[in-house]
């Protein structure tokens, strides 16, 4: 029995759970995340199960976040996708983050192509937005691709200058 929330035809997207602590302690701390996303706290395996805590708080109260995103065929964890809701924007932002090993595979585009789908079907929202640090390339370049326009700079505590994206459903 998959515990899977959604698939496409590559990924399972699920939440997250203890086990996968290791894994999110290593993507926390990856260089790129550090530069794009920032120090969000995760310096142990014990501040990872506590960030998979904050998860499913996010879950609880919205319905949604970000979901761990695995290969089907070996259940090997890639990264994270999902919907965000910050408060400011007035919908959910997507967000996404994959492990180093992962990127430029095509995960990422299919994940965010998986959460959008979702994200009109079965949450019924009519548009989302993004938030990217503006050196961040790879990112800004699939937001594009995923149909994302350029709306301005945003700026946001704790964070540095952004560029803010908005999409229509």
């Amino acid at each position: 029995m998959s515990d899977y929330q959604f698939i496409s035809s590559r990924l399972g997207l699920r939440k997250a759970c203890g086990d996968d602590a290791p894994w999110i302690y290593t993507l926390n701390n990856d260089p790129a995340w550090l530069r794009f996303i920032g120090n969000r706290g995760v310096h142990s395996i014990n501040d990872a199960k506590k960030y998979i805590a904050l998860s499913h708080e996010h879950f609880d109260r919205w319905g949604y976040g970000l979901w761990v995103v695995e290969r089907r065929h070996d259940r090997q964890p890639l990264g994270m996708c999902g919907l965000l809701n910050r408060g400011i924007f007035g919908c959910p932002d997507l967000g996404f983050a994959f492990l180093a090993e992962s990127r430029g595979k095509g995960y990422a585009s299919e994940a965010a192509l998986a959460v959008i789908k979702r994200a009109k079907s079965y949450y019924q929202f009519s548009y989302l937005s993004a938030i990217v640090h503006r050196h961040n390339t790879p990112s800004r370049q699939l937001l594009e691709r995923l149909g994302y326009r350029h709306q301005g700079h945003l700026f946001m505590p704790k964070l540095t200058r952004q560029q803010l994206y908005w999409r229509t459903l």
